[in-house]
């Protein structure tokens, strides 16, 4: 990972995409931008009670720094589910109860948002196929991940050995406790996961990576070639929005991929 800054806005970049200039992809930070109060700083999220005008202005001055069009945007309606939606045009009414977009059109931004999840872009480099997905636990469990390698298979081809991921900085394992039907869930999933790493104890409690899981995933799933950004979205308070710190009234950072 390395960072940015473009036109006051500060950018995480996957050092995975220095060598793939068709490639235009960073996840955004709170520095910059013209939203306020509880939002402020570049808020993407639409419907988190900031002005719709400064969510709008926010995307444009992050799709300029990366040379995209905003227009061309393609947004989605993310709802935790591990459903993938292809884009051929760019723009357009956001498909809804949708977390992973995948196109092979160049020109598109692909837009996902967070305010404590992963964020992930997904980029085959023989058959110039992109794709980002929005994961939190729900979607990790639900194998969004999966899915979106399964729609790049069945219609381009893909391969996951081809395949690059970058994957945003989250929430950590030591801001993440989880109670006794979290625990249930997972090991419905994942029945020997006392043998893995995505659960720790300390004094009684119990703390989920959600990191961990999604390096594991992709690791089951072929994807050898990744890269995690490590930062905490809780813990740094000047970079990102975090649900979990500052509850529902808060903003979100976005990746944004597109294809030259």
């Amino acid at each position: 990972m390395h960072i940015e800054e473009l036109n006051g806005l500060k950018l995480l970049r996957f050092d995975g995409f220095k060598s793939v200039p068709e490639v235009a992809c960073a996840v955004s930070t709170r520095a910059g931008g013209v939203s306020a109060g509880p939002y402020a700083g570049l808020n993407l999220g639409p419907g988190t009670g900031d002005k719709i005008e400064n969510v709008e202005e926010n995307l444009a001055l992050f799709c300029a720094a990366l040379g995209t069009e905003p227009a061309r945007a393609a947004r989605m309606r993310q709802r935790h589910t591990a459903n993938v939606a292809v884009v051929e045009a760019g723009g357009g009414t956001p498909p809804d109860n949708t977390d992973a977009l995948v196109t092979a059109v160049p020109g598109i931004p692909l837009l996902a948002l967070s305010a404590d999840c992963a964020l992930t872009a997904f980029y085959d480099r023989r058959r110039k196929v992109l794709a980002v997905a929005h994961s939190g636990w729900r979607g990790a469990l639900l194998g969004v991940y999966a899915a979106v390698l399964n729609v790049m298979k069945l219609r381009w081809g893909t391969e996951p050995s081809d395949v690059f991921a970058g994957v945003s900085p989250m929430i950590s394992a030591a801001h993440y406790p989880v109670r006794g039907d979290f625990l249930e869930k997972l090991k419905a999933f994942y029945p020997g996961v006392a043998d893995r790493r995505f659960l720790t104890s300390k004094d009684g409690l119990h703390f989920f990576s959600l990191r961990e899981l999604l390096r594991v995933q992709l690791e089951e799933l072929g994807v050898r070639d990744h890269e995690f950004m490590h930062l905490c979205t809780y813990s740094e308070k000047e970079l990102f929005y975090s649900w979990r710190r500052d509850g529902e009234k808060t903003g979100r950072f976005g990746l944004l991929a597109a294809l030259k």
